[in-house]
């Protein structure tokens, strides 16, 4: 295990104070004491059963619980505090602390009440009861010879070390400070940087740090936002900050640099060269970089563009960056300019405007900003919708209402529900019942019972249990019914109850109502004009006017791309033009639409390419074959990636785990877990030595990474 995985978030360790050592002193098995209770008091007997101290104290241990003997001794506890008390029974102090616990093996932490405030004062007593540490501290830490310790000054705590006299080592100035161990201590000040100190209070390393780990066989690892370095117990730096990581694990400290990247360009010479953990390219000016766990933006020759010191980042089309700190968010501009600072638990953005969440009082508040960082909602709401026609839906408590762009509240918060706004109207649920409003709040349809659904600004649907009403804003029921109903942009389906499907359009005309036995079963979305449907169980197609074009005569049918249009027949698959003439025989087990003049189909050999005269223009031995963008096919074959032309010659034979068709006579392969490219004549244009391997097409070159190896530190 890395010391960065033993060491990640090191300052939660500096919450520790003197507490830690309060707990897990109890009694376990094999104790040679066991607590025995007589009239309700405690006493204790040893493993004979014989009474070591009489039945006579409200409790034996320790305030913070537990039964560990100590040198001979242990708490007592009476109406009037804690006390200490030896195995022999003799009082060695009287009961007249707060609390008492023990801190190592000879030392015990007690408290006591101020003399004029009633705070506890902490101090440190010997198992012969004789003071150690004076009774003023809020907290103490024991470490060796030495005790970290602290004062309450106002609202928050100063730390320092002291001596076992109570001589000051440490001032007590410093926001935390724990033992490194080596007799080293880190110390945090008030503006969050760390630095190294011996036990005789000497400063060895400047405040210039994060964080810092315990010593390990003279070394620690010290943490400088993503850069890690190597000190010892001296304050020597035997490796300067720079690194990834360090491994103290085995007798020698081992180094791990950051990954290796390069700027290739096409003819493989290298443009430039950088240290990360990864690269990824954001736009034709920006890349943006990984450092444990840090990342930062930077421009084509590595020049940081924002701070190091950021957790996230996420970018948006109107060129703004929200980015994460310490767990916050704010929002900045490409070029670092800070629009909104990180103090938002949550931020995002939408059409010039962003949403942000904070914590006001406790509660969790959303509010509204422009791009240029101005607060535009004048209220704290629970939630903010999405942008719709202008104005943001707004949440108060439990109900919701409208502000537009200059945060003006022009639909009050006061219905129950409210819907995205579909042609000026909009549909509200207010005290239980279903409403139309406009935009300024004017009631379209009074509330009542019957749920709505708007369909545009001349009609809505009333749905009322099992009965569907078409109507209209101005003239009322247009068509009613009780079967299932889909809506379209400018009519109905109607799914009845026996199977068939008629068509109806906004004035309630069926305008497919079959005659004769003629059911319409199903009718998809057309496509070149035709609708494929299904009458009797068998597919064909109508057009826009409702005529039956292409009988109902196949099993299955697909969609028209490029005047043919895939037919089941028999369970094979072909193609018939839109004068219903088969153009390719039904042989296949399946095809995709055409596309360029040529359809992927399937044989129970394999996959391959036909044409629109049905002729097979490539190999069917394919376990899978797809479309590129540029014209050629991705080929698949026992689990190997290849290509082949639309004419079906094959052009890189499939023996990549990975494949990608820059379309610029280019492609990147992974072969063995290695990266590189080939040309289309399956040439090495970049070898296959790489990790990674990205084309950054806006600049024309290559990104490429070889992962570095841990090597041993040169100590000095």
């Amino acid at each position: 295990m890395t010391t960065t995985l033993r060491m990640k978030h090191l300052f939660l360790l500096f919450n520790l104070t003197v507490f830690l050592f309060s707990f897990g002193f109890e009694s376990i098995a094999g104790d040679p004491y066991k607590l025995f209770e007589d009239h309700g008091k405690q006493g204790l007997k040893n493993t004979e059963g014989n009474v070591v101290i009489p039945a006579k104290y409200e409790s034996l241990g320790w305030s913070k619980g537990g039964l560990e003997v100590i040198n001979n001794t242990i708490g007592y506890k009476t109406s009037e505090g804690w006390g200490l008390i030896s195995l022999g029974n003799e009082i060695i102090t009287e009961p007249e602390y707060m609390q008492i616990y023990p801190s190592g093996k000879r030392l015990l932490i007690a408290a006591k009440k101020g003399k004029i405030s009633q705070r506890e004062f902490l101090g440190a007593i010997s198992t012969e009861g004789k003071i150690v540490l004076p009774f003023k501290y809020a907290s103490i830490t024991i470490s060796d010879l030495r005790a970290i310790v602290s004062n309450k000054n106002g609202r928050e705590y100063l730390y320092g070390v002291v001596d076992l006299g109570g001589k000051e080592i440490i001032p007590l100035s410093y926001k935390e400070i724990i033992p490194l161990g080596n007799l080293r201590y880190a110390v945090r000040n008030k503006d969050n940087k760390t630095a190294i100190y011996n036990d005789n209070g000497k400063q060895v390393v400047d405040f210039t740090l994060d964080s810092i780990s315990p010593f390990k066989s003279g070394y620690a690892v010290v943490f400088q936002n993503h850069e890690r370095g190597l000190v010892n117990t001296n304050g020597v730096m035997v490796s300067p900050i720079g690194s990834k990581d360090f491994d103290l694990t085995g007798e020698v400290p081992q180094k791990l640099d950051f990954n290796t990247w390069l700027i290739l360009d096409q003819e493989q010479k290298e443009i430039d060269k950088f240290a990360f953990d990864d690269i990824e390219p954001v736009n034709e000016d920006y890349l943006q970089v990984y450092c444990n766990e840090k990342t930062w933006l930077i421009d084509s020759v590595g020049n940081a563009l924002t701070p190091k010191n950021i957790d996230g980042l996420v970018y948006t089309p109107e060129g703004l960056v929200a980015f994460r700190k310490q767990q916050k968010w704010g929002v900045m501009t490409q070029d670092a300019k800070e629009v909104l600072s990180a103090r938002f638990d949550s931020v995002y953005l939408s059409n010039d405007m962003i949403y942000c969440r904070e914590k006001v009082g406790g509660v969790k508040k959303w509010s509204l900003y422009d791009v240029h960082g101005v607060k535009k909602s004048t209220q704290l709401y629970d939630n903010i919708g999405p942008e719709t026609s202008y104005i943001y839906p707004v949440k108060k408590g439990e109900y919701w209402g409208f502000i537009n762009r200059a945060g003006d509240e022009v639909i009050h918060c006061v219905y129950d529900e409210v819907t995205p706004v579909i042609d000026g109207y909009l549909m509200v649920k207010f005290h239980g019942e279903y409403g139309v409003i406009d935009k300024v709040g004017r009631w379209i349809v009074f509330p009542q019972p019957k749920f709505i659904k708007i369909i545009n600004d001349d009609y809505y649907l009333e749905l009322d249990r099992n009965l569907t009403n078409l109507k209209s804003f101005e003239e009322g029921t247009v068509y009613f019914t009780q079967n299932k109903v889909e809506v379209f942009d400018n009519y109905l389906l109607e799914y009845l109850s026996e199977g068939s499907v008629w068509k109806v359009d906004f004035e309630g005309r069926i305008l497919n109502k079959p005659s004769g036995n003629e059911k319409y079963q199903e009718v998809r979305k057309p496509t070149e004009g035709f609708y494929p449907v299904k009458i009797n169980g068998q597919y064909g197609f109508i057009d826009n006017q409702n005529r039956l074009r292409i009988a109902n005569r196949y099993d299955d049918v697909g969609n028209f791309s490029e005047e043919l249009a895939a037919i089941k027949l028999l369970g094979r698959w072909g193609f018939i033009d839109k004068r219903e003439r088969i153009v390719v025989q039904p042989l296949y087990d399946w095809v995709s639409g055409f596309q360029d003049g040529l359809s992927i189909a399937e044989t129970s050999s394999g996959m391959g390419l036909i044409n629109a005269q049905g002729n097979k223009v490539s190999s069917f031995d394919y376990d899978s074959v797809y479309h590129e963008n540029n014209g050629r096919y991705v080929i698949i074959k026992n689990g190997k990636k290849g290509l082949i032309n639309k004419a079906g010659r094959l052009i890189v034979n499939p023996k990549y785990d990975e494949l990608v068709d820059l379309g610029n006579g280019s492609v990147i392969v992974k072969k063995f877990n290695k990266y590189g490219v080939i040309d289309l004549h399956g040439v090495d244009v970049i070898p296959l030595i790489y990790d990674k391997l990205y084309f950054d097409e806006a600049h024309s070159h290559y990104l490429a990474m070889k992962k570095t190896e841990w090597k041993a530190v040169q100590l000095p």
